[in-house]
């Protein structure tokens, strides 16, 4: 007499809890794979808006108007004026504000004219709305160097007869829920120059 051969209950039950395992296992480390790849796509993004913010602002502090009256700091905005590329309808010299607006560190522009009285407050949104660069602003601080070998302080806030041009440089701290990011550092044209 033959014996039949196959797998027994409690054989197939085994077998199907050790591939239930498997098949578990293998889906927990697909979603930790998911979130994992979420986490970092999300990483990525702010660490190109950071970079992309960081370089926009060094670039127009840097071509910033070395003349008198062009120029405006406190510890928590600045204003200045120089040229741009184009970003959306503004192009050409503009005057830019940073400034911080609730959790937002927000750019404002308003177009440049030459033959504007220097008191006359430049007319802001006209052309281009504010663009908020950060959200999440957790604090924003800037600090300014009138000469190389001074530290870091703030500006003057008398009102003097002549205008100031540029200080040596500026050091914008910005600080989000996400992070604090590194100073950043920008020494003015005029002065690189002569170094």
């Amino acid at each position: 007499m033959k014996r039949q051969t196959g797998m027994t209950l409690v054989e197939v039950t085994v077998a199907s809890m050790v591939f239930a395992m498997i098949m578990l296992a293998v889906v927990t480390a697909m979603r930790a794979f998911g979130q994992s790849y979420d986490r970092l796509q999300e990483t990525t993004a702010r660490t190109a808006v950071k970079r992309e913010v960081d370089r926009f602002l060094r670039q127009t502090l840097r071509d910033a108007l070395g003349e008198a009256g062009y120029f405006e700091g406190t510890s928590r905005e600045v204003a200045w004026v120089a040229p741009l590329d184009r970003v959306g309808s503004a192009g050409g010299l503009q005057h830019l504000r940073l400034q911080a607006r609730g959790n937002q560190l927000v750019l404002s522009f308003a177009p440049f004219d030459r033959e504007a009285e220097l008191d006359v407050t430049p007319e802001w949104g006209s052309v281009v709305e504010a663009v908020p660069l950060v959200s999440g602003l957790e604090s924003f601080e800037v600090s300014y160097r009138a000469q190389p070998e001074e530290s870091w302080g703030r500006m003057s806030g008398q009102k003097e007869e002549e205008p100031a041009g540029l200080p040596w440089g500026i050091q914008l701290e910005i600080e989000t829920e996400e992070a604090i990011w590194p100073p950043l550092i920008v020494v003015f044209e005029q002065y690189e120059q002569r170094l």
